[in-house]
């Protein structure tokens, strides 16, 4: 289990080094900056619009995540807030100083408010041009740089000359307090300016500086009495928490699906540490060779010269890999965007396997032809549920491929079945349960299998589980791995299959009842358009 932090603590820890006048950088970034990073379409509360590419502005806030200095800090959004931006930002900064981006605000605005206006310094504003000239807590302000309201288009024809205006005046001078408040222009004013001279402090003070700046309250926290202002927040310990995760890919006879794979994996939420690639073998002469435009988007690829069956990926990830934690992905499973997310979380509130697709029998003997359930993309949990066995993909620690392969010679024999089930046979001795993380009916992001892809892909002719000889396998399987000693669920509590079951068909009826629900506000909506303004 990993350590927290927390919010009220934070904040002493860095306004210690403010009053301590330190000079280290501070940058925030939350959903709006990742919106622009990521070229999504977004409208902010000040009224500046994204479009949906990615800007000048956009490169460049990319370029300020990568500041690797022990003397720049880096205020993200929290999971318990806002856990896609921050699983996105967490494994995209190199950077191990990182700390709230609301650090400011919520409920730390009070005493922040108190603790800034006792600074008594020289100081340099970069804030909203409605800032100019106005008195700005107790400092002693240097100069006044204004920024406009259009953070997009000011970036684009006028950050140059802002820039180069601030270091011509000031780019010599040292141990001043740069007070930065220009929305999600601040990271890249702050990492320029902190890479041309890093005897400053900078700090990006956001909207907690909004009073002084506007003379009028313009966020909810500002309000003693709203949830906001009670706030407080955690996050995983940044020092002490390994993000690292390797994603392995497989490639047998449909190299269609490797592209589309491999951007739905790049484009995780939490950023792939690295992307390793497994082609098996294929007789008859029929090869597949990758253009090297796909092979330089790997991080190592193994080449197979003949038919290995579905273990060798397996080994090849136990050997290959340098996270501690790896996912392996079948070759016609294409996760949403947030899969790996969903899986990391659920590992840091229990050690387990983790997968797309989970199965519980209740007839192991008759495994696979029928008497089983099947958790996941088919049948939508909205919690973690506890399975024999899982496949399409595997969310594990990396240690749990030395226990798939230890000892299992005889399961191995059957080369193009039961690696599956071999995984959660070997952990369950070491007490290293199956789980399938939450599948929200409502929400695909973060599924194990996108089912427009799914149901597709998973009926191919290529399809492993389609093949009735591979049937018989699996079959023959299970009873090897009953010998030996699995436990399957049912044998420990005959009533779960059916309380799966259960929550499987609510979890439909609710899915549809909300699908519903959602379908006639948006057909009432249309009913009675928005008048036009003009």
């Amino acid at each position: 289990m990993t350590c927290n932090i927390y919010l009220s603590e934070e904040f002493e820890r860095i306004w210690k080094r403010i009053l301590n006048e330190e000079n280290f950088a501070f940058l925030r970034h939350g959903d709006g900056e990742r919106a622009i990073m990521e070229g999504r379409s977004v409208t902010a509360q000040e009224g500046w619009k994204a479009p949906n590419h990615v800007t000048k502005l956009g490169y460049d806030c990319l370029d300020a995540l990568l500041l690797a200095d022990e003397r720049v800090w880096y205020g993200i959004s929290c999971p318990c807030c806002d856990s896609a931006a921050y699983y996105w930002y967490v494994s995209r900064i190199p950077n191990k100083n990182i700390t709230f981006a609301n650090i400011w605000i919520n409920s730390n605005y009070n005493l922040f408010i108190k603790s800034f206006n006792e600074l008594k310094r020289d100081a340099i504003v970069i804030a909203n041009h409605r800032a100019v000239n106005k008195q700005i807590g107790n400092l002693h302000i240097l100069e006044y740089y204004s920024v406009g309201d259009d953070c997009i288009s000011f970036w684009e024809t006028e950050s140059d000359n802002l820039l180069k205006k601030i270091k011509d005046d000031y780019g010599k001078r040292d141990n001043l307090l740069y007070v930065v408040s220009a929305g999600p222009m601040s990271g890249p004013i702050i990492a320029e300016l902190f890479k041309n001279n890093p005897n400053n402090c900078y700090i990006d003070f956001g909207s907690a500086l909004d009073t002084y700046i506007h003379n009028k309250i313009t966020r909810p926290y500002m309000n003693k009495n709203s949830k906001y202002a009670k706030r407080q927040c955690w996050m995983y310990d940044p020092k002490t928490t390994n993000f690292n995760v390797t994603v392995v890919c497989n490639l047998y006879k449909r190299p269609d699906n490797l592209l589309i794979q491999l951007e739905a994996i790049s484009n995780q939420t939490l950023k792939p540490k690295e992307i390793l690639l497994y082609q098996d073998g294929i007789s008859d002469n029929y090869k597949i060779e990758l253009l090297l435009s796909l092979k330089d988007r790997f991080d190592n690829i193994q080449i197979a010269t003949e038919n290995t069956g579905v273990w060798k990926r397996f080994e090849y990830a136990k050997t290959s890999a340098s996270c501690p934690l790896i996912c392996i992905f079948d070759d016609d499973t294409i996760p949403g965007k947030r899969w790996l997310e969903n899986c990391y979380s659920c590992m840091q509130e229990r050690e387990g396997i983790y997968g797309t697709v989970g199965i519980v029998m209740y007839n192991p003997t008759k495994y696979p032809y029928h008497g089983f359930l099947r958790v996941g993309w088919p049948g939508p949990n909205s919690k973690v549920t506890e399975v024999d066995f899982v496949g399409h993909s595997w969310f594990l620690k990396k240690e749990c491929l030395d226990y798939m392969f230890d000892g299992t010679e005889e399961y191995q024999s059957f080369k193009y079945v039961a690696e599956d089930m071999c995984i959660s046979v070997q952990c369950q001795k070491k007490g290293i349960k199956t789980f399938v993380p939450p599948h929200p009916y409502t929400n695909h992001e973060l599924w194990g299998s996108l089912p427009v892809y799914a149901r597709v892909l998973g009926n191919s002719s290529q399809a492993v589980s389609l093949n009735n000889s591979n049937y018989i396998k699996m079959h023959d399987a299970v009873s090897c791995y009953l010998r030996d000693g699995w436990k399957p669920l049912i044998f420990t509590n005959t009533l779960y299959p059916l309380s799966i079951l259960l929550k499987l068909i609510g979890e439909q009826i609710m899915g549809r009842i909300v699908f519903l629900v959602s379908w006639i506000k948006r057909e009432i909506k249309g009913l009675f358009p928005k008048k036009s303004c003009i």
